[in-house]
């Protein structure tokens, strides 16, 4: 079972004992545990142990023998039996703004309604306006949710948000908490089609940022508001997710929330490879196996500022976010191999000037003002430079000949 897998069930667990009432502290545990597994870096075989599940910060001794039994089987006894005293549909209605758990229990008490197509139905018929806690204004917001949920269900073109996602990121730049914003997520890799959009800022002061963020214009309805993340619907109908992060964590939260899944577990893998556990906070040493027969050196982690020193600190040149889909960008950017591979191509480019070297006689001399486009997969670059000096490298000393 995959790390998502068993946070996903810890989740869920969460969730339904939301809807039974229980104590808040039980629920609260069951959050912060989903929360230490989708943020563990180290070796997935672990979830098998309990001593190493309980070295983990945020697992019990009752919640690392559940995990356990889910990696071990891939089923969990306790979630199966919590699961079977509500309908499946009914978790489907958290995904609607102004539905929390009390609410959605007193739907599902008093109307019998467990799934979306049953709540617009009682809607239309206006019986959840006679509930208590509800009236008419809860009644017509939630039809209003319903039917922008239908209308926005699906994808989105990366012209149709761009302007959205430019906006709210100018503005949260200039926010004077904000000390880096980045758009993160498939529209940081140019993808032609996005389901969402992902924010993140690094800031001292998280409550201001989400404040300001959850109130902005461009933000039509609030799906959820938390302390370090909140997602919103724009009014173009995209969700938006923000996640704020300290200073030392933002290289490694923004490229976690770049990558394509496939990308970051590769990338994860080279970081174990020397020993290290990375995650989208930090990048810190494996627990050292006190069984182990023979005891590895420990290697020192480097400082990481950018996310061309995380990139460095696994021996790779730093991949494009572009490029970051898992499609042999890590064999192109093992280390140095880019060098080797412009030098393969023989170009060097430069902004507002071009240099020419390759070995051949059969070149000519561009007019000046050109726009070059040079393309060696695989790496891309298209840009309009200015032409202002060609050297041949055989013969640097003399005078290339011109041409049209």
């Amino acid at each position: 079972m995959t790390k998502e897998q068993i946070t996903s069930v810890l989740e869920r667990i969460a969730i339904l004992l939301e809807l039974k009432e229980e104590n808040p502290f039980k629920i609260r545990a069951y959050t912060n545990a989903a929360r230490a597994i989708e943020t563990f870096g180290g070796n997935i075989a672990n979830f098998q142990d309990e001593e190493a599940l309980a070295k983990i910060p945020g697992i019990g001794k009752s919640i690392a023998e559940k995990i356990k039994e889910l990696a071990a089987t891939g089923s969990l006894k306790y979630f199966e039996e919590l699961s079977a005293e509500f309908p499946p549909g009914i978790m489907e209605l958290f995904s609607l703004s102004g539905l929390g758990a009390k609410k959605i229990k007193g739907l599902y008490d008093q109307l019998g309604i467990s799934s979306i197509e049953q709540l617009q139905k009682a809607c239309e018929d206006g019986r959840v306006a006679e509930l208590p806690g509800f009236g008419e204004t809860t009644q017509q917001k939630l039809c209003d949710a319903i039917a922008k949920r239908a209308s926005h269900a699906g994808s989105f073109q990366l012209g149709q948000v761009a302007a959205e996602a430019e906006t709210l990121r100018s503005d949260l730049a200039a926010h004077s908490d904000a000390l880096q914003v980045d758009i993160a997520g498939s529209y940081r890799r140019r993808k032609e089609i996005l389901h969402d959009l992902d924010l993140l800022v690094a800031t001292k002061n998280p409550t201001a940022i989400m404040q300001f963020f959850v109130s902005h214009p461009l933000v039509e309805s609030t799906i959820a508001h938390g302390p370090t993340k909140s997602s919103v619907r724009l009014r173009s109908g995209v969700q938006c997710d923000l996640r704020v992060v300290s200073t030392a964590e933002y290289p490694f939260a923004l490229a976690y929330f770049t990558g394509n899944k496939e990308h970051n577990i590769e990338l994860r893998s080279r970081a174990l490879q020397r020993d290290w556990t990375l995650n989208e906070y930090r990048l810190a040493q494996v627990p050292v196996d006190p069984k182990a027969k023979t005891k590895r050196p420990v290697k020192k982690i480097p400082n990481v500022h950018d996310e061309a020193e995380l990139y460095r600190a696994v021996d790779l040149d730093f991949i494009a976010p572009e490029l970051r889909e898992n499609w042999g960008e890590f064999e192109a950017a093992g280390k140095h191999s880019l060098a080797k591979l412009i030098e393969k191509a023989r170009f060097i480019v430069t902004p507002l000037r071009v240099t020419d070297t390759i070995p051949s006689k059969k070149w000519r001399l561009p007019r000046k003002n050109w726009g070059w486009n040079i393309s060696a997969s695989p790496i891309t670059a298209a840009a309009q430079f200015r032409h202002t000096e060609l050297t041949n490298q055989n013969s640097a000393s003399k005078s290339p000949p011109s041409g049209n």
